[in-house]
């Protein structure tokens, strides 16, 4: 069976999916908290979203999710990472869209 999805309808997906993301959560030493993403991202067949976490915060930074716009955590790492002072940290969310071709068994 072909493929439906034009490369534009592979684009738009891709699009959305960064439109539809709204911040970052994380655990920094154990407590909850939340970040603006610092980038995001859509090209032909990808989505990147990038979350940074600058000089001013220290200590472990775990469980770095990404959250939509309804509240829902959508994208998640368990990576656990030492952030020390002076220095930044970039988490980035890559994605590549494509579509998968799958075969009607029978008919209705």
């Amino acid at each position: 069976m072909a493929k439906t999805l034009t490369e534009q309808g592979v684009q738009k997906i891709a699009q959305r999916f960064v439109d539809s993301i709204d911040h970052a959560a994380y655990y920094l030493d154990g407590e909850p908290k939340t970040v603006p993403l610092f980038r995001t991202m859509a090209g032909m067949d990808s989505a990147k979203v990038y979350v940074y976490f600058d000089d001013t915060i220290v200590g472990e930074v775990s469980d770095v999710q990404l959250v939509d716009k309804d509240g829902d955590v959508v994208a998640s790492t368990d990576r656990v990472f030492e952030k020390p002072t002076g220095k930044g940290l970039y988490v980035a969310f890559k994605y590549k869209i494509e579509e998968m071709e799958v075969e009607t068994i029978g008919q209705l």
